[in-house]
């Protein structure tokens, strides 16, 4: 394959992505750590709080 008249694109279709750092910045804990957590511990709660429910029903006769 003949190469040589074909326009160099490589460089020009690459979209520039956001790179993702994993150091933090600044002090005090990452804020994306700190929702992902809530989010997990609100899930957690939630099917405690269901489970305690299910047990507490009386038995329909």
């Amino acid at each position: 394959m003949d190469h040589g008249n074909r326009p160099k694109h490589r460089s020009t279709l690459r979209l520039v992505e956001p790179e993702l750092t994993l150091v933090r910045r600044g002090d005090g804990p990452d804020p994306r750590m700190v929702e992902l957590v809530r989010l997990l511990a609100r899930r957690a709660a939630r099917q405690v709080y269901e489970e305690q429910m299910k047990e507490r029903r009386p038995p329909r006769s």
